[in-house]
């Protein structure tokens, strides 16, 4: 398939080079920890939400060399791994095995054109950056403790979106998710299992075209599903749990090339092609509901995650974002204009990179959506497929044409604003120039103060030699004025014997 050339801003590297390892920042471990801090009541709570049988999963260690090594067999074009006895793909009922999470139902969609809420305000969001951080997250359920409410069921599911099921490469959630959890009524009814299994072939994709050094997603999902199909480094069964990903023992870790080894000798009797179902596992909820939609004749879509916009409405709700944003940028240079200056040029930024990066692959016009691509009319019938979809009028089509006229288009809206931020730019440097003139002048006066203390110690110095001069010249004088008179009265001494003398 051809695609656009989008690079990924996220640990690029040269194409030719083969990843051959990644780093994530999937963290089940500080999921389980998390977990394990709830009550009773707060499990309850987050279980009516859907996601209930997650909370029952184990801590386990990813087994990094085996899940490079699967990635590396990935073809984009198939979505599908490639392996020496055949190709073999991951449906919709192997996430509902494996995770328990429902895969009917609404679509989980970050709309781009989702009016920034209060609620997201609440949580600290910007509307230039619509990101949460997991550390924020964390600190919000360590203030509500045991508190059962709104504000923790709410927090505990960006958590559960944050490292466990759409962990992404710069440890944030996207606060759009909150749009989706509004409604507290109706989050039991979005199909989050397709939605990770999505995200998952996303990753997938970016990795293997872009060799991305960070890989997101649902790892351990993609680890217990090699398990479950591919008879290599397959640990021990704890016993028949649900979901899936309960009943495996931890891995022993093998080298690199013990893996690359394994791959190359595969035989097809190590391959599960498809999964069996349990009497148990038939009666989940879950399954299920999926069932009752392939017993229908109906064709299970995977809903497109992350972003989704109508064709119609798209240059209408940009212009609608950048409008919001622009007023949000005005108020906050009221409040305090050098900083609305850096702020706005990461926002530029992150403008930029939003419109070149966004999830939706941007394509030729001929092509259509990684996800949803050319399968032959047997396959369309097979219903097991992930791939179908009923409705493929309700996702956009970009080509690169309609990208370089959305950037045109807030181009030319920020024309304005950065002006009036040229200009402030501009009085800003005046003013500094000014202060720079002002500190030399002062470091002159300084330097011309220093000089007249230098003079003030010489003259000093000079009056005390001319205060000593003057009192040796004193006390020369007095010597010379008691040796005058002792002289003349030496004299008057002398002279009385004789004039008594002479009267005798």
């Amino acid at each position: 398939m051809k695609k656009a050339s989008r690079r990924s801003s996220i640990g690029l590297k040269d194409r030719s080079n083969s990843v051959g390892n990644f780093r994530t920042r999937f963290s089940l471990q500080s999921f389980v920890k998390r977990v394990d801090k709830l009550t009773e009541n707060q499990k309850n709570a987050i279980e009516r939400m859907g996601f209930g049988n997650l909370l029952r999963i184990p801590y386990q260690m990813l087994n990094k060399n085996l899940l490079v090594e699967l990635m590396e067999r990935w073809s984009c074009n198939k979505h599908a791994f490639l392996l020496v006895p055949g190709d073999i793909t991951m449906t919709l009922m192997d996430v509902a095995l494996i995770l328990g999470l429902r895969v009917t139902g609404d679509p989980v969609i970050l709309r781009e054109d989702q009016p920034f809420s209060d609620l997201e305000r609440e949580y600290g969001v910007v509307v230039w950056n619509r990101k949460i951080t997991i550390a924020s997250i964390e600190e919000r359920l360590d203030t509500l403790d045991e508190i059962v409410n709104d504000d923790f069921i709410r927090s505990f599911l960006l958590f559960i979106f944050g490292t466990l099921l759409f962990p992404n490469s710069n440890g944030k959630v996207d606060s759009r998710y909150l749009s989706l959890l509004q409604r507290l009524d109706k989050v039991c009814h979005f199909a989050w299992g397709a939605a990770v299994l999505e995200e998952i072939i996303n990753w997938l994709c970016k990795r293997k075209e872009m060799n991305v050094q960070y890989v997101g997603g649902c790892l351990i999902f993609l680890q217990i599903w090699s398990y479950e199909h591919i008879d290599i480094a397959r640990p021990g069964l704890l016993g028949c749990q649900f979901p899936r990903v309960c009943q495996w023992e931890n891995s022993r870790s093998h080298h690199r090339q013990w893996f690359i080894t394994k791959f190359k000798e595969l035989e097809k009797n190590q391959i599960t092609w498809k999964l069996q179902l349990t009497s148990e596992e038939s009666k989940m909820d879950a399954i299920k509901q999926l069932l009752e939609e392939q017993s229908y004749g109906k064709e299970v879509p995977v809903p497109r995650h992350n972003v989704l916009i109508h064709k119609e409405d798209n240059v209408r709700a940009r212009l609608q974002i950048m409008d919001q944003w622009i007023a949000e940028m005005e108020n906050d240079s009221k409040m305090n204009m050098v900083r609305e200056v850096h702020v706005t040029q990461d926002a530029c930024s992150e403008q930029s990179r939003t419109a070149q990066n966004v999830p939706v692959m941007l394509t030729d016009k001929a092509d259509i959506l990684p996800t949803s691509h050319n399968v032959s009319e047997g396959e369309r019938g097979h219903t097991d497929h992930p791939w179908t979809s009923r409705e493929s009028s309700t996702f956009i089509i970009i080509s690169d044409d309609d990208g370089e006229d959305d950037l045109g288009i807030k181009d030319h809206i920020l024309q304005e604003p950065n002006a009036k931020l040229k200009e402030e730019i501009d009085d800003l440097r005046k003013e500094n120039k000014l202060l720079k003139t002002q500190l030399l002048s002062s470091s002159k006066f300084e330097e011309e103060n220093a000089k007249l203390r230098k003079e003030v110690e010489n003259l000093r110095r000079e009056n005390q030699l001319l205060v000593s001069s003057s009192n040796n010249l004193v006390y020369r004088l007095e010597r010379l004025i008691l040796d005058d008179d002792v002289n003349a009265t030496e004299e008057q001494n002398s002279a009385s014997p004789v004039n008594e003398d002479f009267v005798a």
